[in-house]
């Protein structure tokens, strides 16, 4: 069973937003596992404080080393499970699908939340976290990132979407965005009353056809809106 081991100074802020929808009834079920451990247990002097001043100067404040090891050393867990650390920071690499495919396989997966201004280099090195983005932008905290980026490994466990055959056509699989979705009315009359009717292929009834128009917009889509997996696609061929 996967299992999140989550280092964070704000255990309350777990589960969050994966107590909802299909990840929460996972959770209830037991796909997977989530636990908390909370860095203020680990802090030093009567406040139990978890950070400090930055040397060379600077603002903020950084998450302490001795902190971190002591908060890791108290995982209880089979060395021989396949686990691996990360680290979530603005510097990292960023993650993509591929990469929540391999994490969402894992045993366990250990994710330090970083606070205030980051965490000494020092505890990220020496107990080989890997450091991993989520995206090209500042947040006050892992916390949110670490929920982010679970809910995209959770969902690739086997059983916890309700029909795992959309994950195929998804986008991000085979280099392509996802084609354009529609429903129920056929024919919609917006407030300007201009109407607006679902591409004729879709209630053709004809699969094959249904299936090659996706794929052409899915072609098309990509190339519009993300021109870098277009051509990684290229390349892929």
């Amino acid at each position: 069973m996967f299992n999140a081991i989550i280092l964070t100074a704000y255990p309350e802020m777990f589960p969050g937003n994966l107590s909802y929808s299909l990840i929460g009834k996972a959770l209830k079920e037991q796909k997977f596992n989530l636990e908390t451990i909370d860095l203020r247990n680990f802090g030093v002097d009567q406040r139990n404080s978890i950070d400090d001043e930055p040397f060379g100067g600077g603002p903020g404040m950084i998450l302490r080393p001795d902190v971190v090891e002591k908060a890791v050393l108290s995982i209880k867990i089979d060395p021989q499970k396949n686990t691996e650390r990360i680290y979530l920071t603005p510097a990292g690499k960023l993650a993509n699908q591929a990469k929540l495919g391999n994490f969402s396989k894992l045993d366990n997966l250990i994710i330090l939340c970083g606070r205030f201004e980051g965490v000494d280099q020092r505890a990220i090195d020496v107990l080989n976290f890997e450091e991993i983005s989520i995206g090209d932008y500042v947040l006050a905290g892992g916390e949110i990132a670490a929920q982010v980026l679970l809910e995209g490994c959770i969902r690739l466990i086997p059983g916890v979407l309700g029909q795992p055959e959309s994950l195929l056509e998804e986008s991000f699989s085979n280099n392509l965005l996802e084609y354009p979705q529609y429903t129920r009315p056929k024919v919609w009359e917006d407030t300007k009353k201009v109407l607006h009717e679902v591409p004729e292929v879709l209630i053709s009834g004809n699969h094959e056809k249904i299936k090659e128009w996706r794929y052409k917009e899915s072609i098309k889509k990509t190339k519009v809106k993300r021109p870098d997996l277009y051509i990684k696609k290229e390349q892929d061929k």
